[in-house]
């Protein structure tokens, strides 16, 4: 639609983002309960590979695998098999668990065959329930039925439906806590990895008791499961072929829409490259805007992407601190990965009006420009990308932008990135 007043089209887009929004979960909601009952184990036991991941070290589906649990599904009934932590149980897999594709080594190299930590640092939730699955059989010799990802900002959301949770040992957690805890506090108070790990045990068994106990309210955890799944904090991968198919174009898939020709999609999906637990203090922000309709139907869009860093200068425990691989101990390194549109590219990139050089490749039929930042406490900066889209005729919407789920949610807006 075109012509109308800025307020009005600011009104008009957000109102077309909503609906937007609201399909999306109103898909995923009514394939979940196509999907449920086999995946309960209605014909037959199921085993599932549960993964936390810790937002204060980024990758880009969300955080580096933390603790994880094993659940069986059997007609129903649900129960805790194991828990565990990705670092001391998995460990490292030389040689690599998969022979990854030149494009993906060309952007990521073979550390997701290698490096539990690693295997999400694509976007792409598939790619990485995959590799995860192979590591955990290795180790264990037990393949799972399927791989599901969350983090602690979902958790936080169920303690609204399940009420506070008593973890021995620490602290309890609560709608109010639950991050800081998780992400900040335990490293605090526990200092040794052991007695952190002992810890997050705990919390994951805790959880899943609340959970598969009936403890909680009905109608306010379906709200916190959809708020979280919205928020791409609940992604799901299925073995069966069947199944994923089922998934595939819900937010519970992890994907990038293969297809955006109607409405372009631009990805910023964040890896940390500290080695530390300081992404909890990064702040994020991006908008998007069209800056050219060109006649063969293409966009140029303008992505601006703002990160900052509320971090202290000093006092964090070194399990916070890590490697330190930063320019600074305090600093957040950052690489982030602009996707663009299908078949479309990233044009040029500018930092603080200066020409930046990214590395680039591809993936999913997008172009990637990969860019590295150390962001010091207290400090900001704002990269500002030029993106061109595919060929498209007919939008139906403005361009939107998919990131990395973060401790805070983003700053978004692409009210003004209008259709052409």
């Amino acid at each position: 639609m075109t012509g109308l007043a800025g307020p009005v089209a600011a009104a008009e887009a957000e109102l077309r983002d909503g609906l937007t929004r609201a399909a999306a979960m109103t898909t995923t909601v009514v394939r979940a309960a196509r999907l449920l009952p086999g995946m309960l184990g209605a014909d037959g036991p199921r085993t599932y590979l549960v993964l936390f991941q810790n937002l204060a070290e980024a990758r880009a589906t969300g955080g580096i695998p933390g603790a994880f649990a094993v659940i069986r599904a059997d007609r129903g009934a649900v129960r805790l098999v194991r828990t565990g932590t990705a670092a001391r149980d998995l460990r490292v897999f030389l040689p690599p668990v998969a022979r990854l594709s030149e494009t993906a080594r060309s952007l990521y190299t073979e550390r997701p065959a290698i490096f539990p930590a690693d295997v999400n640092v694509s976007p792409d939730f598939p790619t990485a329930a995959r590799l995860i699955r192979e590591m955990y059989r290795l180790r264990t010799g037990q393949t799972v039925d399927g791989v599901i990802a969350t983090d602690p900002v979902a958790l936080a959301y169920l303690l609204s439906a399940t009420g506070p949770l008593r973890v021995s040992g620490g602290p309890t957690l609560t709608r109010a806590n639950a991050v800081r805890v998780l992400l900040s506090e335990v490293y605090d108070r526990f200092r040794d990895e052991a007695t952190q790990n002992a810890y997050f045990g705990r919390a994951t068994r805790a959880i899943f008791a609340a959970l598969v106990g009936g403890a909680f309210a009905p109608v306010p955890a379906i709200t916190a499961l959809a708020q979280a799944a919205g928020e791409r904090r609940i992604l799901v991968w299925s073995a069966r072929a069947a199944e994923r198919r089922l998934l595939a174009g819900t937010v519970l898939a992890g994907r990038l829409p293969s297809d955006d020709r109607t409405r372009p999609t631009v990805g910023v999906f964040l890896n940390d490259g500290s080695g530390a637990k300081l992404g909890y203090y990064l702040t994020r922000a991006a908008t998007l805007g069209t800056e050219e309709c060109r006649a063969d139907g293409r966009a140029v869009l303008r992505l601006r992407l703002r990160l900052g860093s509320t971090a202290p200068r000093t006092g964090l425990p070194p399990a916070v601190l890590g490697l330190g691989l930063a320019d600074h101990p305090y600093a957040v390194r950052t690489q982030v990965l602009v996707f663009s549109p299908v078949g479309g590219a990233v044009i040029d990139a500018r930092v603080g009006g200066r020409t930046r050089a990214f590395g680039s490749g591809f993936e999913g039929g997008r172009f990637v420009a990969l860019f590295m930042f150390d962001v010091r406490p207290g400090a900001s900066l704002t990269l500002d990308v030029r993106v061109l889209t595919g060929q498209s005729t007919d939008w139906d919407g403005p361009a939107r932008i998919v990131t990395t789920p973060g401790v805070n949610r983003w700053e978004i807006s692409t009210s003004a990135a209008r259709p052409c």
